[in-house]
C-alpha cells in the first residue's frame, strides 16, 4: 500500500511540470514548488535536517543540491500519511 501512495505520489511529481518526467532528481527549486513550500523554506530545512533526503554534488557553499524523486515521494508519503 505505501508503494502504491509512492507511485502515485512520483506521478504527481511528473505531472506538476513536463520536464520532471525526464528528471530523476530536482534541483532546490524545483523541490520547492513540487513540495508546495518556497526555497528559502526548504535550504532551512535541510540545515535542520526536515525535508526529504538530498544529494550534494562537490563541496563548499556553490555545491548543488539535488533531490531524487523518489525521496521526494517517500518524504511526502510519509508527511501525509502522519499529519
Amino acid at each position: 500500500m505505501k508503494n502504491e501512495s509512492i507511485t502515485q505520489t512520483l506521478v504527481e511529481i511528473n505531472n506538476l511540470n513536463p520536464k520532471f518526467k525526464q528528471l530523476l532528481a530536482l534541483n532546490q527549486k524545483q523541490t520547492a514548488d513540487a513540495i508546495g513550500v518556497s526555497s528559502s523554506t526548504l535550504e532551512t530545512w535541510r540545515k535542520e535536517g526536515i525535508g526529504p533526503e538530498y544529494k550534494k554534488q562537490n563541496n563548499g557553499k556553490r555545491a548543488r543540491v539535488l533531490y531524487p524523486k523518489q525521496a521526494i515521494a517517500e518524504w511526502l508519503t510519509d508527511t501525509v500519511k502522519t499529519a
